[in-house]
């Protein structure tokens, strides 16, 4: 790889991570204006209210985002087939999620599900689901093209509107709880056409097409990580209820601060993960062999210094920020830590190997892990609290980057012509 290239891999990479660092900074912001205007009970019933849309999205992208960094990244699919896809599945998501949340209003179970929420303030937050969905693909087809610092300042405006549209709504207007949708709702309009705009100059076609070849092939590779990806979500979260059940809410207070703070350390191998994908669609795998193992000792090492440094300062940041209360977040943190970077550098590798074709391997890792998780969380937690959880997630994680090194040293074995994925759209 020249040093062009290297050098472009490591400023997408910074652009990344400073765009993780201070898209956090304004989600905290943000939280902050919820917390004081709206209360514990208007930030609970908001929270409850947008994770509706987030949970529906989350089961029915149904993977066509990876789908869409792997085919325009390896140039097996165009642009203008791509967004058009995307919009066919969209609605039929659409279609889908709406008739779920509807059905549920009728028969009763969404007052079961968000009780305390009022149906309308839901079907509200409904609205942001299309756009959401559509902004997630027109977004992997940028990070496809590799167009990483654009969709870097896309994202960062998107929460910069957010907030001030959150200012606007919540404080200058009044309008509670409702303002905030509307902000959330607003930002996400203005990023569907800023990314409509710059993918119409790629040759995006934003009329839905139902190609079946396509919907075939993008939902045949995407379901193959999408699988992975909502078992790791229930892997990174699931101990929370666990340790609610044993310990209840102040045990859950507690463990919720470590984790936090021990996954602050994920903003640098996720900016990697997120730069790799593509980049490993488009080269060739005996380029990727010599690359990605380097990237993937820098990543490691550097995150393992983020610890340490984590290490020395963790208790005076719990102190300060969190208050003398939640001190005792601290050990579990340290628990945590050791597996929160080796999870780090399995991240590289798992989306690695996913832009070479090989999505389903990060499916099977995240169900066993998921697996070992659950039996570790029932042995540990009852016997070490908080401290259990933390070690459960930590040899969970532990396990997960010794299964990814396997699958990539299977792949990149694997370094010929042949692509895994065959395909027609005849």
């Amino acid at each position: 790889m020249t040093k062009s290239l290297q050098r472009e891999f490591s400023q997408n990479v910074g652009s990344t991570f400073f765009t993780q660092v201070l898209r956090v900074a304004l989600s905290v912001a943000k939280a902050a204006i919820i917390a004081r205007w709206l209360g514990p009970e208007g930030k609970g019933m908001l929270a409850l209210a947008l994770l509706v849309p987030g949970m529906l999205g989350l089961f029915l992208s149904g993977g066509i985002g990876t789908a869409n960094v792997y085919y325009v990244g390896s140039r097996r699919l165009d642009v203008s087939t791509l967004t058009a896809n995307s919009i066919g599945f969209a609605l039929l998501a659409a279609f889908v999620g709406f008739g779920v949340v509807l059905a549920s209003a009728a028969a009763g179970w969404l007052e079961v599900v968000v009780r305390g929420v009022p149906t309308w303030i839901v079907l509200i937050a409904m609205l942001g689901f299309p756009t959401g969905l559509l902004n997630g693909f027109f977004s992997t087809i940028l990070q496809g093209l590799q167009r990483i610092v654009t969709l870097n300042l896309i994202n960062l405006f998107q929460s910069t509107l957010t907030l001030l549209l959150t200012i606007l709504f919540v404080i200058e207007f009044q309008l509670g709880l409702l303002g905030a949708l509307l902000a959330s709702l607003g930002s996400g309009v203005f990023g569907l056409i800023v990314f409509g705009t710059i993918l119409n100059r790629q040759g995006g076609v934003f009329s839905p097409r139902w190609s079946y070849p396509v919907m075939r092939s993008t939902l045949s590779f995407g379901l193959k990580g999408h699988i992975g990806n909502v078992l790791q979500f229930f892997n990174y979260r699931l101990d929370t209820f666990i340790v609610n059940y044993f310990i209840g809410a102040a045990g859950v207070g507690i463990y919720s601060v470590a984790v936090a703070l021990a996954e602050l350390l994920w903003h640098l191998p996720n900016a990697v993960a997120f730069v790799i994908f593509p980049k490993a669609a488009a080269s060739r795998p005996e380029e990727m062999n010599v690359f990605t193992p380097r990237v993937f000792l820098i990543t490691l090492v550097l995150t393992a210094l983020g610890a340490l440094c984590l290490t020395l300062v963790g208790r005076p940041i719990i102190e300060f920020v969190f208050s003398s209360a939640f001190v005792d977040a601290y050990v579990p943190m340290l628990v945590l830590l050791p597996g929160v970077v080796l999870l780090g550098g399995a991240k590289v590798l798992t989306n690695e190997i996913a832009g070479r074709g090989y999505p389903h391997y990060n499916s099977v890792n995240s169900g066993v892990a998921l697996v070992l998780t659950v039996v570790l969380d029932l042995v540990l937690i009852p016997r070490y609290g908080v401290r259990g959880a933390a070690l459960a997630s930590t040899l969970a994680y532990t396990a997960m980057f010794f299964a990814a090194i396997g699958f990539y040293l299977t792949v990149s074995r694997r370094a010929s012509g042949a692509s895994p994925v065959q395909m027609s759209t005849q």
